[in-house]
C-alpha cells in the first residue's frame, strides 16, 4: 500500500488548522485557477451600461458585524397609490452576479463545481474569486454597484400585490450591523417622521446609525416589515428556536469565546424581506413560463411521523397521525409545552422529523415556510442556485446579456441534485470545524465537571452537549455501572434493569470531561465520582423520570412498544 502527500497543513492543533482539516477532508476547492482569477479581474472592469438608476434611494445593507460579503440590500416607503392605501413599496436589491459571471465562462465552471461558499470561523472558501465576492459584487457603502432589483408592492395585510425585476445601479447609504440597526430602531421608539429620500451618503457617526438614516431608511423598513410579519403569522411557518453557535477569534486566531447568536427583530426583518423577494422571483418566473430552480422542502414522511408520535407519547403528548400535517401542527406542540423542561429536546426532535431541503425544477413548495412556491434569489455571490434564478429572470424579462441558456435549463434536475449535494457537504464541513473549535476551547478543562444535556441515546451509550456552548461527547453505557441498561428506542432512553435509573434525551446532568480532541472535534464524558455506576453512592433520583405526569414508563425493549 502506498500513499502520496497531498498537502502539509502544519500543526493540527493550531486554531487555523481546524478549517484546513475540513477543507481537505471534504475535498473543498479552496484555490482558484489562475484563469478564473484573471477573468474575474477582467470582468470587474466592465461598465455598468444602461440600468435603472436607484442611487438616490437610501438603500441599506443590514448584515452580521463580521460579514465577509454583502449581496443584499433593502429599501421601503409608504405606498400612496390608490390601489394600495396603507401598503408599502419595497425594493430588495441583490448583487448582479449574472452580469459578471456568464454561462460557460471559467468563472461559471468554477462556481458550478463549488456550488456555494463555505464559511468557517477563521476563513471563507468563496464560490467566486475575492475580487468579485468581496469587492465588485459586494454592496458597499458609498459605492455604485450593479444590482438586480426586485420591486414589490406590499399590501396592508402583508401580501404581495405585484412585483417586477430590473437591472439597476444602486449606492448603498450604509452597511449596518444587525445590532446597530436594532439599537437605532429601539432608541427611536415608535417615533415616525417624513420618509423623503435623501441622496446616497455615508453615516457621519462611526459605529452608530445617523438619525436621518433612521428616519428615512430604518423606520420605513420596520413599518413594511410589520405588514410582512402579519402575513407570516397568518400562514404560520415552522417556528423552531434552535440556537446557532458563534465562534469569536482573537487576532492570533485563538478562540476568544463561543456563545449562541442573539436573535433580534433586525434578523427577522431582513429574513422576511428576503423571503418575500424569493417568493416574488419564483412567481415571476412561473408567470413567464420560465425555468425555475426551486428551493424544495417537502412535508415529513410517514415513517418520521410515526417515530415522532412514539417519542411524544413518552412525554404524555398526543400526536394524531391521521391529521393533515402543516407547520402549525408542530408549532401547536411547542405551544402546549410552554416552558416545560423538555422543550429544547422536543424542538430538536421536531427538527429531526423534517425533510432536508434541496434544489430542483419541480414545484413542490416549501413546507417549513408554509409557502406553495419558493426559489432562492437573494445570495448569488455564495449560492449557485441563486445565480441560475438570476439568469432565468434576465432571460424572462429580457434584461440583456447573461441570461439562462436553453441547454442549462434542460439539465436543471441534474444540476439541482449536484448543488444540493455540495450544500450538504459544505454544512458538514462547517459543523465539523465548529466542533473542533469547541473541543479546543474545552481542552484545558479536561477532568473538570461541566453542565451537560443529553442530545442522543443509543444502545451503546448516550451523547451529551455542554450547555450554552455545544460540542457533542459520548458516555459509554459500560461506564454507567454494573447493572444492565436496556435501550428504549421510542422513548430514546436507557433504563437500568435493577434500579430503573433513566438516561433520556433532554436530561440535564453534571459530567466530567474525560477527553477533548481538537483534531477530530470529539469529546468524551464520564459520570463524576460519587455518581451511580460503580463502587459509588446511589444517585440522586431527580432524573428518574416517570413521564410528565408521574406515570410509570414501560421499560421493555422498544420493539414491543411499537
Amino acid at each position: 500500500m502506498t500513499a502520496r502527500v497531498d498537502a502539509v497543513l502544519g500543526d493540527p492543533f493550531a486554531p487555523r488548522s481546524f478549517s484546513l482539516i475540513a477543507i481537505h477532508k471534504h475535498g473543498l476547492r479552496h484555490e482558484f485557477r489562475q484563469e478564473a482569477i484573471d477573468e474575474a479581474h477582467r470582468v470587474s472592469q466592465q461598465k455598468l451600461g444602461e440600468r435603472e438608476d436607484l442611487t438616490h434611494l437610501p438603500i441599506v445593507a443590514i448584515d452580521p458585524a463580521d460579514a465577509r460579503d454583502h449581496d443584499d440590500a433593502i429599501w421601503a416607503a409608504p405606498d400612496d397609490d390608490d390601489d394600495n392605501k396603507g401598503g408599502w413599496k419595497a425594493i430588495v436589491a441583490i448583487a448582479d452576479v449574472s452580469f459578471y459571471v456568464r454561462p460557460g465562462s471559467e468563472l461559471d465552471r468554477e462556481a458550478r463545481a463549488r456550488g456555494n461558499s463555505v464559511y468557517f470561523p477563521d476563513r471563507v472558501v468563496p464560490m467566486l474569486p475575492e475580487e468579485l465576492s468581496a469587492d465588485i459584487c459586494s454592496l458597499k457603502e458609498g459605492q455604485v454597484r450593479a444590482a438586480m432589483a426586485c420591486h414589490m408592492k406590499i399590501a396592508k395585510d402583508g401580501s404581495l400585490k405585484s412585483w417586477r425585476f430590473t437591472r439597476a445601479k444602486i449606492c448603498i447609504a450604509a452597511n449596518i450591523a444587525y445590532e446597530d440597526a436594532q439599537a437605532a430602531i429601539d432608541a427611536a421608539g415608535e417615533a415616525r417622521g417624513d420618509v423623503s429620500s435623501p441622496t446616497c451618503s455615508m453615516p457621519d457617526v462611526e459605529g452608530a446609525v445617523p438619525a436621518e438614516l433612521v428616519r428615512t431608511a430604518l423606520q420605513p423598513l420596520w413599518g413594511a416589515w410589520r405588514a410582512l410579519l402579519a402575513a407570516r403569522n397568518k400562514r404560520e411557518p415552522l417556528e423552531l428556536d434552535i440556537p446557532e453557535r458563534r465562534v469569536m477569534l482573537d487576532e492570533k486566531g485563538r478562540i476568544a469565546s463561543i456563545a449562541p447568536r442573539d436573535r433580534l427583530e433586525a434578523h427577522r426583518l431582513v429574513e422576511d424581506f428576503m423571503i418575500a423577494a424569493n417568493v416574488a422571483a419564483a412567481r415571476a418566473l412561473e408567470a413567464k413560463r420560465a425555468p425555475v430552480m426551486y428551493r424544495v422542502h417537502e412535508a415529513p414522511g410517514r415513517e418520521k411521523l410515526v417515530a415522532l408520535k412514539d417519542y411524544l407519547a413518552t412525554f404524555d403528548l398526543e400526536f394524531a397521525l391521521g391529521q393533515v400535517i402543516k407547520p402549525a401542527t408542530f408549532n401547536r406542540i411547542i405551544e402546549r409545552l410552554g416552558d416545560a423542561s423538555g422543550r429544547a429536546e422536543i424542538m430538536e426532535q421536531l427538527l429531526r422529523t423534517q425533510m432536508q431541503a434541496r434544489y430542483g425544477p419541480e414545484r413542490l413548495g416549501h413546507f417549513g415556510l408554509a409557502l406553495a412556491t419558493y426559489a432562492h434569489f437573494t445570495s448569488p455571490i455564495r449560492r449557485y442556485a441563486d445565480l441560475l434564478v438570476h439568469r432565468a429572470l434576465v432571460s424572462a424579462y429580457r434584461l440583456g446579456e447573461g441570461g439562462l441558456p436553453p441547454e442549462d435549463a434542460e439539465h436543471f434536475e441534474r444540476t439541482g441534485e449536484q448543488i444540493s449535494m455540495l450544500e450538504r457537504r459544505a454544512m458538514e464541513a462547517e459543523r465539523e470545524t465548529i466542533d473542533r473549535y469547541v473541543a479546543a476551547f474545552l481542552a484545558d478543562q479536561v477532568g473538570q465537571l461541566v453542565e451537560c444535556r443529553i442530545t442522543g441515546v443509543q444502545p451503546f451509550g448516550f451523547f451529551a452537549t455542554v450547555e450554552d456552548l455545544g460540542g457533542d461527547g459520548l458516555v459509554l453505557a459500560q461506564t454507567l455501572g454494573q447493572e444492565y441498561f436496556r435501550y428504549d428506542e421510542a422513548a430514546r432512553q436507557l433504563i437500568g434493569d435493577e434500579t430503573g435509573e433513566i438516561y433520556r434525551v433532554g436530561q440535564r446532568l453534571t459530567l466530567r470531561l474525560a477527553e477533548a480532541n481538537p483534531v477530530s472535534g470529539s469529546l468524551r464524558f464520564e459520570l463524576p465520582e460519587g455518581s451511580y455506576g460503580g463502587p459509588r453512592t446511589r444517585p440522586e433520583r431527580r432524573d428518574r423520570v416517570r413521564g410528565r405526569r408521574g406515570r410509570p414508563l414501560n421499560i421493555r425493549h422498544d420493539s414491543r412498544r411499537r
